[in-house]
């Protein structure tokens, strides 16, 4: 991969990124506070079901298709190798858990607490699972990113 290539990756990650943070803080805002509870809040109807099923077919539809599809196109492939497949399904279930502490912070504030978190644990879970070792230079960084969530949370 060219250093270019590389750059506007990050520069896509980074917008798309921000951008998402931004209409999900608005989407929270109109909702008000985000709780375990409230998100576990269901009204069976007999029209509610018929919707709900509908919804798991569609979901078992895009599923097959794409799995129908992996020979066919890399994307498919890519996106239903299964640790891939279900890495963004257990950032989906955090993006979406990230409405609860979102919806009674400011974006900015709890995306620099989260991020120096997720620093720190992808450090050390790499460091467990593959043997990923830092230099003083990057354990000082994560220090760094400790003290920012200090910082920030007492703000």
């Amino acid at each position: 991969m060219s250093k270019e290539t590389f750059i506007v990756s990050l520069a896509v990650i980074t917008i798309s990124g921000t951008l998402g943070y931004i209409l999900y803080k608005y989407g929270t805002n109109s909702l008000g506070a985000i709780t375990f509870e409230r998100l576990g809040e269901i009204r069976l109807t007999g029209q509610s079901i018929i919707y709900l099923v509908l919804m798991l077919l569609g979901f078992g539809v895009v599923a097959y298709s794409g799995l129908e599809l992996k020979n066919d196109m890399f994307i498919m492939r890519y996106l239903f190798t299964p640790a891939i497949f279900l890495g963004l399904v257990v950032l989906f279930i955090s993006r979406f858990l990230i409405g609860i502490p979102l919806s009674i912070s400011g974006v900015g504030k709890l995306t620099a607490i989260l991020t120096a978190l997720v620093v720190i644990s992808t450090a050390i879970a790499s460091n467990i699972f593959f043997k990923e070792s830092f230099s003083l230079r990057a354990v000082a960084g994560i220090a760094l990113g400790v003290i920012s969530v200090l910082l920030i949370g007492e703000g």
